[in-house]
């Protein structure tokens, strides 16, 4: 392909660059990666406009129902839009690319999606609509394009590898490839892969690998899709400039150091002795390199000048980035933790900090959720959160802080375990999202791999019959805790694809946990009920009096989000309809419900949520809107059909 056809937008012209000096063997194959990036980007780009208002929806559906692909006409023209299929949620999969028609009947194939949004801009302007953060978008969306094609490439490159692994040892899924590897590799991280094989995002935000603020040597170092090795640097911090969660002293946060990793802290006690200080009156910090060199010298320079801060000498640890550019993971043979760390760079949506909110609130709902699975016996062993075991952050001391806010959130730690250290023996655990990763072995979506070694096992049914039975092994491990946490608790949790991990046995759905406790939203009143008491953060907007809420954190990340991807998936392969799993999950929130209803103090609760879950449509974020207001706190929401309502 000549690079003349494609026209290289400005960001995709620096990353071919990039490429160019830094690969030159993988310049062609980059060029034949580009329109598959921005078709991806493109459909997730239709999904908002048809989504979220852009085009009204009776409009749509009269149309869709004509077989006709969706147009939008305004004065300069009209957009055609080729819907190829219709999923639960309103979401759409695109046929092929948008099509314009101008005045004089001319048509023109439209590439790229900030071109898309160039054509949008005419009809906003002729029905007066205004968002003050469009020109940013449009950034954003480039960037995100760019870099969708940056970590394709990658992807292919080394599943290239990983194909020529596979044949050489005749594993044919890839279950028995990481399990391959990591028997020959003790360091081999099998969660890890499957975080790193999460190359295309959020599957509905246009935005998805947007990071605003990175260089494409950054990205490439800090991303996990490229598997790199990086190193953590350490920094010490008076006890006067500390903020550690109550549930904590001080000095558990530097035993915890000197036992999991000892050279850190001798280098600790080396560098206070050097610089004359007590060691028991300092706390030690890993800091992401990106922040060592960018933002600590920026906001800190205060404290690094009094030696209330300073860079532990003659100590790296290496670790590797995970799905989240922020949590990294140390490479070692037990894989015990994650460590989360603030990054000060906007990605997808928001600047990829720790709140002090965040700090607070996670340890100690951690501890909240750990006494509520105990009491619920784990919901019959199948349900479990990988909780924030220590939170910590640097307290600013300066009186009237100009930058209080950033200066609190940009020093911060928060603990949790490694997926690996969560699973026993025969059992693979991994991130949601990674079930709809290419395999490299068979090239074919990771679930429809477990799915068919799934029905191999029981021949004794029909193909329908054992995606049905998977199906609801899945469903019944997700919500046989998301919603008791929600209904009896008043706790929301965040669980969409990249927060979920599912742990699989002989291709069978056994357990699931849920991490990042930073998005969760609790009702108050309902854990008051319950007896379980918590010391929250003031002003969290984590915790507070509004069910709907929480109600919608559940129904936009748990259902749509993560429920709703693997329906599509399957009803896409197998000879299913979508609506018929969306019964399984109706019927598996009854039984639930029902269960639940029995206490009759919860009656009420009971029927609130069902009434939200099961009604004729739910809210749902609306992803693109706030991008174009530039709001990632006030959520926008938008109504769209409910799969799980039947009338009665």
């Amino acid at each position: 392909m000549l690079l003349t056809e494609l026209n290289l937008e400005t960001k995709e012209m620096k990353i071919h660059d990039f490429i160019a000096t830094t690969y030159p063997e993988l310049v062609n194959t980059y060029l034949t990666i580009v329109p598959k990036a921005r078709f991806m980007i493109m459909e997730r780009m239709i999904n908002a406009l048809l989504r979220e208002g852009f085009i009204q929806k009776d409009q749509i559906e009269t149309q869709l129902s004509q077989s006709k692909p969706v147009e939008l006409t305004f004065q300069k023209g009209k957009i055609i839009i080729p819907i190829a299929e219709k999923y639960s949620y309103d979401r759409y999969k695109l046929g092929v690319n948008v099509k314009f028609v101008d005045h004089k009947q001319a048509v023109i194939e439209v590439l790229h999606p900030i071109f898309l949004v160039e054509l949008l801009k005419e009809y906003m302007e002729e029905q007066n609509i205004t968002y003050s953060n469009l020109e940013g978008f449009q950034l954003e969306l480039a960037d995100s394009v760019a870099n969708m094609g940056l970590g394709l490439l990658f992807q292919e490159t080394k599943y290239e590898q990983l194909k020529a692994i596979g044949q050489k040892n005749n594993w044919q899924t890839t279950l028995e490839l990481v399990n391959g590897l990591a028997a020959t590799d003790p360091t081999f991280d099998r969660a890890l892969f499957f975080e790193q094989s999460c190359v295309t995002g959020h599957q509905l935000h246009p935005c998805t690998k947007s990071k605003v603020g990175l260089t494409i040597g950054e990205i490439v170092q800090y991303s996990s899709e490229f598997d790199q090795v990086v190193e953590l640097s350490f920094v010490a911090l008076h006890k006067d400039v500390v903020y550690i969660n109550p549930q904590f002293e001080r000095r558990q946060m530097n035993e915890f150091w000197s036992k999991e990793y000892p050279t850190l802290y001798d280098c600790f006690i080396n560098s206070c002795l050097a610089k004359g200080v007590n060691p028991d009156e300092h706390v030690v910090l890993p800091v992401h390199p990106w922040q060592k060199d960018q933002t600590l010298p920026e906001l800190y320079a205060n404290e690094l000048e009094k030696g209330d801060i300073f860079l532990i000498d003659n100590y790296r640890l290496p670790i590797k980035p995970t799905l989240s550019v922020r949590t990294v993971a140390p490479i070692s043979v037990d894989k015990k933790y994650h460590l989360k760390l603030p990054i000060n760079v906007q990605m997808t949506s928001a600047v990829r900090t720790i709140s002090p909110n965040s700090v607070h609130n996670g340890p100690e709902l951690t501890g909240i959720i750990k006494t509520i699975l105990e009491r619920e016996k784990n919901f019959n062993g199948t349900f479990h959160v990988a909780g924030e075991d220590f939170g910590i952050r640097f307290n600013s001391t300066i009186e009237n802080d100009t930058q209080l806010y950033h200066r609190n959130k940009n020093l911060s730690l928060l603990i949790r375990p490694n997926p690996e250290s969560l699973v026993n023996e025969g059992e693979n655990v991994m991130v949601a999202c990674g079930l709809y990763s290419p395999s490299p072995v068979s090239n074919r979506s990771v679930v429809y791999e477990i799915v068919d070694q799934f029905n191999l096992r029981r021949p004794y049914h029909s193909l329908e019959e054992n995606v049905k039975s998977f199906f609801k092994k899945y469903i019944d491990v997700v919500l046989s805790g998301i919603i008791p946490l929600m209904t009896r608790y008043g706790i929301g949790l965040e669980g969409h694809l990249q927060n979920s991990l599912i742990v699989f046995k002989d291709n069978e759905p056994v357990k699931a946990f849920i991490r990042d406790l930073g998005g969760v939203r609790v009702y108050k009143k309902r854990l008051d009920q319950q007896g379980v008491p918590g010391t929250f953060y003031p002003n969290s907007v984590t915790i507070g009096d509004d069910f709907v809420e929480m109600q919608n954190k559940v129904i936009h990340t748990v259902f749509q989000s993560h429920i709703g991807e693997l329906t599509a998936h399957l009803a896409r392969q197998y000879p299913l309809h979508e609506q018929e799993l969306w019964d399984v999950v109706r019927e598996v929130c009854i039984n639930i419900f029902t269960e639940l209803k029995q206490d009759e103090t919860l009656r009420e609760d009971v029927e609130m949520d069902m009434e939200a879950l099961l009604g004729p449509t739910v809210e749902t974020k609306a992803l693109t809107i706030m991008r174009l207001k530039d709001d990632v706190t006030d959520y926008a929401y938008i109504g769209v059909p409910n799969p799980l309502y039947k009338e009665i």
